[in-house]
């Protein structure tokens, strides 16, 4: 899910969601999780990885 984020940012969630064959509540419930975590942020529309999840990923 990070890397879908980071190669999508801004992309809304149910969108990101269906690309990975899942419904967007569970989906946004997983995201909330890493934003949680400090590894994404919420965007007007959309997400994006933070700083942190960046080295995540290294």
């Amino acid at each position: 899910m990070l890397r879908l984020i980071a190669g999508r940012p801004g992309v809304r969630a149910p969108d990101l969601a269906a690309s990975l064959g899942r419904e967007t509540l569970p989906f946004k419930r997983d995201v909330r999780k890493l934003k949680e975590l400090g590894l994404t942020a919420s965007l007007a529309v959309g997400y994006e990885i933070s700083q942190r999840g960046r080295a995540y990923l290294g």
